[in-house]
């Protein structure tokens, strides 16, 4: 539902303060904060929201939104399943898909992100081409794709325009660009529509060592984010060391990548010193605990990295699940089983890692739990955060908001996935 377009408050049982929640009320007028926290004016026409906590949206980081397609597919035992077979599979996935498939999946895939409280995602998008690497009459066509999904799912996109200048597979004939110059051109041609982009070197496979640093540079001076797979698998790190003798994230750091603005994802295997080098940085880890568990990927050097000083992100990536609580929570569980101890980082800093920025003059996005839920109905105010980040998961979401567009959770979901799949019955196979 559109709210009209005069000022709002709204009144839940509680309100996040930053801290934890506590009692208070929040304005927006024309889809931006103009208030949050404190009490209703007097005068204000005031929305009580009962039984409900509200706080800021989920931030999903990394996000490969058609190998949702994959769910269910890709599970079964195989001789020597591992990373590189799942891979096979995504890729035959990928040479079936036209762009209005991949509209329309992605479309799903987004309201099912929407409907998890996620508010804004990035999408790590690398499927550029036509098959057998044919470029479209608008060399966009696919990101475009991608775009008006979001607008059709209600959620917030950036767009992350991978880089990818190598690879022998017959299907990464369509995320090969000629040439880094033809890569940065489509992507500036991207930010030229007003859409929010970002530059994604795909990984150190994908992208030979001395594009790298001009792929950085380039990002840099224009203000973008800068995103890697980097360290995912032990066979990356030892191809790495074998073309140009550094481990990634050290070619990382000799190609001038790492900084407040580059976002490596995965992490899962550092060294000691390349944990230090991501924190001393103030780069950004973003860690994909269900994907990287459903893909045997490793744990990341959680304890090493923010005691770096390394920020956090948390995303979805191929989508195995979908759900916020999950990856937080498994985040903080990969960091106990990797230190064989408890408590690594405390709830409240890890659910604020997730959460979208929310201050007054930003665009209203928010989502709101119920507190009657099994896994928060008995957990006191001072530790709610806690249960959020322990115990919940998306079946706690009742309301999302973006701007002006609050929504309750979308029952119909399930039915158009199933219509979805009748369809395009053999996808994934």
């Amino acid at each position: 539902m559109t709210a009209p377009a005069g000022p709002r408050t709204f009144e839940p049982d509680l309100l996040w303060n930053g801290r934890g929640f506590s009692r208070g009320t929040f304005r927006v007028r024309s889809g931006v904060i103009e208030a949050w926290g404190g009490a209703a004016p007097d005068a204000a026409i005031v929305q009580r929201l009962p039984g409900l906590a509200v706080l800021p949206g989920f931030v999903n980081s990394h996000s490969h939104a058609f190998q949702r397609l994959l769910r269910g597919r890709a599970e079964r035992p195989e001789p020597q399943g591992s990373f590189w077979t799942w891979r096979a599979q995504m890729y035959r996935l990928v040479e079936q898909l036209t762009p209005e498939l991949l509209e329309e999946c992605t479309t799903l895939a987004y309201r099912e992100l929407r409907d998890a409280g996620y508010t804004r995602v990035k999408e790590f998008h690398y499927l550029h081409h036509g098959k057998g690497g044919v470029p479209y009459q608008d060399p966009n066509e696919l990101a475009l794709r991608v775009r008006a999904a979001a607008e059709r799912a209600g959620i917030r996109l950036e767009l992350l325009r991978a880089v990818y200048l190598r690879g022998d597979e017959p299907a990464q004939a369509r995320f090969r660009d000629h040439s880094l110059d033809a890569a940065l051109a489509r992507t500036e041609a991207l930010a030229a529509t007003g859409l929010r982009v970002g530059l994604a070197p795909h990984s150190v496979r994908a992208v030979p060592r001395e594009a790298l640093g001009e792929a950085a540079a380039w990002a840099r001076d224009r203000g973008m984010e800068l995103h890697m797979h980097l360290a995912e698998q032990p066979r990356e790190v030892d191809q790495c060391l074998a073309e140009t003798g550094l481990r990634p994230v050290e070619l990382a750091a000799e190609r001038g990548m790492l900084g407040r603005s580059f976002v490596g994802v995965h992490l899962t295997h550092l060294a000691p010193h390349e944990a230090r080098a991501v924190g001393e940085a103030g780069a950004t880890a973003c860690l994909c605990p269900t994907t990287e568990a459903n893909l045997g990927d490793g744990l990341p050097a959680l304890d090493a990295l923010v005691t770096a000083g390394a920020r956090l992100a948390i995303g979805s990536d191929s989508q195995a699940h979908i759900d916020p609580f999950l990856e937080l929570r498994g985040v903080e569980y990969h960091g106990r089983l990797a230190a064989l101890a408890r408590t690594r980082l405390h709830p409240v800093e890890l659910l604020k890692s997730a959460l979208e920025p929310h201050a007054v003059g930003d665009e209203a996005r928010w989502v709101a739990v119920r507190l009657d839920d099994p896994a928060l109905a008995d957990v006191p105010v001072e530790r709610l955060a806690d249960g959020l980040v322990m115990s919940a998961t998306r079946g706690v979401i009742a309301l999302t908001a973006v701007g002006d567009d609050v929504r309750p959770v979308d029952p119909s979901l399930g039915p158009d996935l199933r219509a979805f799949r009748g369809r395009y019955p053999g996808l994934g196979s």
